[in-house]
Formats: C-alpha cells, structure tokens, sequence
C-alpha cells in the first residue's frame, strides 16, 4: 500500500500547555484510521498538525516524505481535505455550490468553476446518497445534511487523504452507521486515506482499519483494530471498567461500567 502521510515525534503546545508530546504514526494508502480519546485529549489538535493549520513545536509530519511545514496551503489542500466538527453558516449558497467550493485549490485566483467542476460535485454527492441536496441552501438544511454537504466537498477536493474530526456528531442514530459505511466504501474503492477523530469506540471497532488511543496528547495505544481494542486499552483511555459484550454477527462491542449497572453483567 506505501505510506503517504507520516508522523514523526509530533510535540505542540499552546504557550506552556502541552498538548501532544511524541506522538508517531504511519497513514497508509486506503485505509480508515480511528483517532480514539476523552475530550481534551488532543484529537482535534492532532488533525490540524496533519494537514498544516497548526505547526509542530517539535517533531514533523510528512507527505509523500515532504515536510509539511515547506509545502504550500494550495499544495497541501490537493492532496488533504478537513472537514471540521462545527459547520457554521457561511453565506447563502446551494449545497451544490458549497460542495464546488472544494475545488478551489485547483483553480486560479479570478477562476470560476466549470461545468466539470459542477460535474465533480453532483457525483460526489450521488456517491453520498445526498443528491437531492443539491439546489437547498446550506443555511436552511439539517446539521447532518450540512455533514454530507461538507464531507462531498472534501471528496472533490483532495484525493488522498481526507481528515474528519467527529463525523458523526450531528448525525442520528442510523445515519452514523451510513455515514461511516459509506466513508469506508470510500477507502476501498478510491484508496482513500481517512483519518477521523472519534468519540464512540463501537464505531472504531465496526468500522477502523487502524486505531491510534491518545490519552494526555501521548499515543497510549496504535495498530490495527482488532489487537488494540481490548477492554484493557479502552480502561486505560477512557479511565473506566469496560465489558465487553457479543453482538449480531459475532461483533464485539464495549459497554462502560456506567452503562451495565443494576444488570446482569455487572455480576
């Protein structure tokens, strides 16, 4: 597969809070990585050190073995797309022209869309299921539609890696698990790289290649999903006593201690 996106003894602070401190991992070509922590732990933070909103204070990323911090905003947005946790209103526009927006990268300053552009743009919200979105304003539709609109303009933008930081946030309960199925798919059929910080390590365990714990802005656990989700990890992150219980088709899943009391398995 090769690695495309590398991270190397990754430190950042803000002014003398340490945020992350050593933190190294590998992304490779189509697979889904599950970034798993408590809030505050550093996740979000770790997402805009990967494409360069932020810079490392020690240690570095690499693309495609280039150092981030001397490529471009335009050279990195080719290849890395964010679609961020908050979507805030931005101006009156369609969906399909919010989606279009991703290819700004690929275009000069005066330079408008064109009609492949547009074309890019329907196909990556078909590839969503979100086609009947197109002409609605951004403004006026669903937080998890906004998800959708978003998520399409980060395909038509880069096609390589692709960061999301909670995509399933504004999502109900069953277009979580469409959502995520269908970023999956993404990585299969596109050799999409997805790195996607996450709250609910059900959701990394069906659905992750990869799963990188970060505890206190240090790495506490990485590798591929079936040996680094334990219940032992998922105590040592989450600061709990976690059960594990068998679900349909034999997936196991995890319950906090919270969840189970006044229940058998608590026995």
């Amino acid at each position: 597969m090769g690695v495309i996106l590398e991270c190397l003894n990754l430190g950042f602070r803000y002014g003398k809070s340490v945020i992350l401190k050593d933190v190294s991992f590998t992304v490779e070509a189509g697979l889904f990585y599950a970034i798993l922590g408590k809030n505050g732990s550093g996740k979000t933070t770790l997402l805009h050190c990967l494409n360069g909103i932020l810079k490392p204070d020690t240690g570095r990323v690499e693309l495609d073995r280039q150092n981030l911090v001397l490529l471009s905003r335009q050279q990195i947005a080719r290849r890395i797309s964010l679609v961020p946790q908050e979507h805030l209103e931005i101006f009156p526009f369609t969906v399909l022209d919010v989606v279009v927006m991703g290819r700004a990268p690929f275009l000069k300053m005066t330079q408008a869309p064109a009609p492949e552009d547009y074309q890019l743009a329907r196909d990556a919200l078909r590839m969503l299921d979100a086609e009947n979105l197109a002409a609605a304003s951004f403004n006026r539709i669903s937080g998890g539609e906004r998800q959708l609109a978003l998520l399409a303009a980060a395909l038509v933008q880069a096609s390589r890696i692709m960061l999301l930081d909670e995509p399933t946030n504004h999502l109900d309960f069953n277009n979580q698990f469409r959502l995520l199925a269908q970023v999956k798919e993404l990585c299969r059929s596109r050799q999409l790289s997805v790195v996607a910080t996450m709250h609910d390590p059900n959701m990394a365990r069906l659905y992750a290649d990869r799963v990188i714990m970060v505890g206190e802005g240090r790495i506490v656990a990485q590798g591929p999903t079936a040996e680094v989700m334990t219940t032992a990890n998922i105590d040592t992150l989450y600061q709990t006593r976690t059960f594990e219980i068998c679900g349909p088709g034999n997936k196991k899943l995890f319950l906090p201690q919270a969840a189970t009391a006044g229940t058998d398995i608590d026995h």
